[in-house]
């Protein structure tokens, strides 16, 4: 059996337009972009039946409420805590500007762009990508498991943030993968092999 998962940033907020570090710490809320884009992503889900997952934070558990209340056969949304944007420690709300300025754009650039030699690094108190990876990925497996032996929907939307899409593109290995917000990224699990596919739509 597979299952069709479809990993999708929440819409813009104010934080976002304003370029600063938005992670597990920086609650804010969808402005009217944000809600415009998850208005138009939920048109992807109107006509399906899926289990529909979000992270807690309030912009995620937004977009997800458009998806639902704009989709038919929607269930509950079900909010994880495992699927929680990055926590960026002492960099939590400052601009990416100050951050490449008292860290080195080096630092920056391998903390945005994990590879197997740079995916422990973190800011100071925060998350590295590996870590992140570890309890999304897990997240995942469990919502495997609710779809692998149950009679309900075999499609899944998941509407998390982009350091989490990061840490995914990291840990198994993506391609060409959009960070645009709603911009779903196309993954199918497959129950025999237990792994996750990238699909190419």
């Amino acid at each position: 059996m597979k299952i069709d998962f479809y990993i999708c940033r929440h819409g813009q907020t104010d934080k976002n337009v304003e370029g600063v570090w938005q992670g597990d710490g920086t609650d804010a809320a969808l402005n009217e972009t944000g809600v415009s884009q998850a208005k138009e992503l939920a048109k992807m889900f109107r006509l399906k039946t899926i289990g529909l997952y979000c992270s807690p934070l309030v912009r995620a558990v937004q977009t997800a409420n458009v998806i639902a209340r704009n989709g038919v056969g929607m269930r509950d949304v079900v909010i994880m805590q495992g699927l929680c944007e990055c926590n960026f420690g002492d960099a939590e709300g400052a601009s990416f500007e100050e951050t490449v300025r008292q860290y080195g754009e080096e630092f920056v650039n391998k903390l945005l762009w994990p590879t197997e030699d740079t995916a422990d690094l973190h800011f100071p108190h925060g998350e590295s990508k590996r870590q992140v990876f570890d309890r999304v990925y897990n997240c995942l497996l469990r919502i495997v498991c609710q779809h692998s032996f149950s009679y309900g929907p075999h499609t899944v939307c998941v509407v998390c943030h982009a350091g989490v899409i990061s840490a995914l593109q990291f840990g198994l290995g993506l391609k060409n993968v959009s960070y645009e917000h709603c911009t779903p990224l196309h993954l199918q699990y497959d129950t025999e092999e237990h792994e996750f596919l990238q699909c190419f739509d």
